[in-house]
């Protein structure tokens, strides 16, 4: 990617890796990533998926997980961090044969811009372009801007290239580092109705707060309010428009299964996401663009 690099020659915080260099053991042919290194945080970007894989603060906690088997190969999803679902959400709502979560995770994005402050924030802009076609009969483009300091503050602006309305689901499908997973605790969520993902989506209601014995998938539209990770560490998720919250975990039967999670590493992390799904899907009509994002922070 000579032009790629030539753009980062200017930049003293951003520079073009590869798997194979910081993950010399990881599985799959490899991918190029970018590496930011500031006095603020260091992480670590998959140009596929525009796809924030890891991130330290500047105390070195890190407030996302990776998994440590995560398949490098193109056009695979990538287990960890930051992916981005869209332009749907989970299976497809019509088409089981189309991929889970839509394809924007697998395909690669441009990096149209870098901002550098001097106190050591960063921002980089991802995006990419869609025409109409088989998985999708709708042109339109994202951008994810990706502004990077003390914490990860991630922005998705989805705009509508076609003739046509539609409609849209995605999740910012984030992973969450802890170090015990039968004590972390999400807090918000109480007193939430949600529908559960293990039980063809039955409504139930969140008495308590979340915690995570065995397999958890469940979807809570209507949540306004930030939601704090009580753990090691204990993380503070914001959000601007964004309505759903989906939480999982695999469990450890489901996890041993998946050749990206594997057995016993389903104790290192939970997802916590914000988005748009199900009832909360984004409508938007011809030339419409639509924009939404959240906060991620050591609390």
């Amino acid at each position: 990617m000579p032009a790629l690099a030539t753009l980062l020659d200017q930049y003293r915080s951003v520079s073009l890796t590869s798997s194979r260099e910081l993950y010399p053991d990881a599985g799959g042919t490899g991918l190029p990533l970018l590496k930011v290194d500031t006095s603020l945080c260091q992480a670590v970007i998959s140009l596929q998926g525009a796809q924030l894989l890891e991130f330290k603060n500047a105390q070195g906690t890190p407030l996302l997980w990776l998994s440590p088997q995560c398949q490098f190969e193109p056009g695979t999803a990538l287990r960890g961090g930051i992916p981005l679902c869209l332009p749907w959400f989970g299976p497809h709502p019509q088409d089981s044969d189309k991929p889970k979560h839509g394809f924007a995770r697998t395909r690669d994005w441009e990096l149209v811009q870098v901002a550098e402050s001097d106190d050591g924030r960063c921002e980089l802009v991802f995006e990419l372009i869609c025409d109409a076609n088989p998985l999708f009969d709708h042109a339109f483009s994202a951008e994810l801007c990706m502004k990077l300091g003390k914490g990860i503050d991630p922005q998705l602006s989805v705009t509508n290239r076609d003739q046509r309305a539609f409609d849209c689901t995605w999740a910012l499908h984030s992973y969450f580092p802890v170090r015990n997973l039968e004590e972390v605790r999400v807090k918000g969520l109480a007193g939430k109705t949600y529908l559960d993902n293990l039980e063809q989506l039955a409504p139930k209601t969140q008495e308590q707060d979340l915690g995570f014995i065995g397999e958890v998938d469940r979807m809570f539209p209507g949540v306004e309010q930030a939601l704090e990770i009580d753990g090691e560490p204990t993380i503070r998720i914001e959000h601007d428009q964004c309505p759903s919250v989906i939480t999982w975990n695999p469990g450890p039967e489901h996890a041993a299964k998946m050749a990206d999670v594997g057995a016993g590493n389903e104790q290192g992390f939970i997802c916590v996401e914000r988005g748009a799904v199900l009832g909360e899907a984004w409508h938007l009509e011809a030339g419409e663009t639509r924009i939404a994002g959240m906060k991620i922070i050591e609390a």
